[in-house]
């Protein structure tokens, strides 16, 4: 029978102790790791997030330099030649007038404050957030927006020709917007305007606070960017897993039956085919003030389409399309027939179908970047400043 000495005994009991001391010290060890991680992950999470809302402030403020310059080439054109202002066409008189009001809506000229709201008013974040640095070029970032919007409100030289009750005389309380001549000589009295000539001449104070803040919201949000270690590849797959959930589309997703998320007055059905032909069926429905219901100009168009990479290919056949106006939605008094009659020959007319031909024919193999949803039945397509949603039928 063998016997333990005292110093085999401590000796078993030295080792025990020690592998429960590394048994606790690996435990510790590897969940701090794991902690740390987690920080680390969430903190780059968070600045991505903080990162890509300046991004959209930035594109925001550059859709507006573009909406401004664009607005003042116009302007600027029809005040040189107001002289001869029959010579000049309506479109480019309705772009003048749209400059001179106050408050058009456009989505896309507006900010969105919501991930500010939060970036405030949540500890988490400034404790998640550890870098001083960081913080600071954010606060700047939205102190800096902030300021824009309450000068763009506020700010003498950014107050419309137009006041909100001129223009609701102009829109509810006069015909210058259906009638030709009453429009022209409305547009004649703006140009005389004084206060037309003061907010055209006026363009280069705006657009100088617009650069400005601009230029520091890209300089600080770069520098947040190096801080963070974040790439502009880094963001976009952000984007897409956490704001959009979506993923580019293959040849195969795109197979079926589309209906597009449109308004009341706008459809469009699509069938992608297996042999990559397409069907396209538009309608749009317009009312009238001589009649009742509404007309539907209905298209059918057909052609080829193709995945290559991340884009969506449509090669329309402007041969197939087929063009009418379906009258069967409307009634009329017995009186208004000959305007009703006229307005069908108008918006059915062999000029607008040959209008939408020669798009077509212009539009021949264009691409559209494709997203896909990860339910498979949401797919978005968008080219420049056109996109489109499209949902399963």
């Amino acid at each position: 029978m063998s016997k333990f000495s005292s110093s085999d005994l401590a000796k078993q009991l030295l080792i025990t102790i020690l592998a429960t001391v590394i048994s606790i010290l690996l435990t510790f060890g590897v969940s701090h790791l794991i902690t740390k991680s987690r920080e680390a992950e969430e903190r780059r999470q968070v600045s991505m997030m903080v990162i890509h809302d300046i991004d959209q402030t930035i594109n925001t403020i550059r859709e507006i330099l573009k909406t401004e310059e664009s607005g003042w080439e116009q302007a600027r054109y029809v005040l040189d030649h107001k002289d001869n202002i029959g010579s000049i066409s309506r479109d480019t008189l309705i772009s003048f007038i749209n400059y001179l009001i106050p408050n058009i809506l456009n989505p896309d000229l507006r900010f969105d404050r919501s991930n500010e709201s939060i970036f405030n008013s949540s500890q988490d974040s400034w404790n998640t957030l550890d870098d001083m640095t960081f913080i600071k070029n954010v606060q700047k970032c939205y102190d800096l927006r902030s300021m824009l919007i309450d000068q763009m409100t506020e700010w003498v030289y950014f107050k419309k020709p137009l006041t909100d009750e001129e223009t609701y005389k102009i829109v509810m309380a006069s015909d210058a917007l259906f009638d030709e001549g009453s429009f022209y000589k409305l547009c004649s009295e703006k140009l005389s305007d004084i206060r037309t000539k003061i907010y055209i001449d006026y363009v280069e104070m705006r657009k100088y606070l617009y650069n400005y803040v601009l230029d520091k919201c890209i300089e600080l949000n770069e520098s947040n960017k190096f801080l963070m270690n974040i790439t502009d590849k880094d963001l976009k797959e952000f984007e897409e897993k956490n704001i959009k959930h979506v993923h580019k589309a293959t040849a195969k997703e795109v197979i079926g039956n589309w209906t597009a998320l449109t308004s009341e007055n706008y459809t469009m059905d699509i069938y992608f085919a297996e042999d990559h032909t397409f069907k396209c069926n538009l309608s749009n429905s317009l009312s009238g003030s001589v009649f009742y219901g509404k007309l539907i100009q209905k298209f059918d168009i057909s052609g080829k389409w193709e995945v290559k990479k991340d884009s969506l290919y449509f090669i329309p056949n402007a041969d197939s399309l087929k063009f009418y106006v379906d009258q069967s939605n409307i009634s009329y008094k017995e009186e208004m027939a000959d305007s009703v009659k006229s307005i069908v020959n108008e918006f059915s007319s062999d000029e607008i179908k040959n209008q939408i031909k020669d798009q077509l024919s212009f539009a021949h193999n264009v691409a559209y970047a494709t997203n896909m949803d990860v339910s498979g039945k949401k797919l978005e397509l968008s080219r420049k400043k056109a996109s489109f949603h499209l949902v399963r039928k």
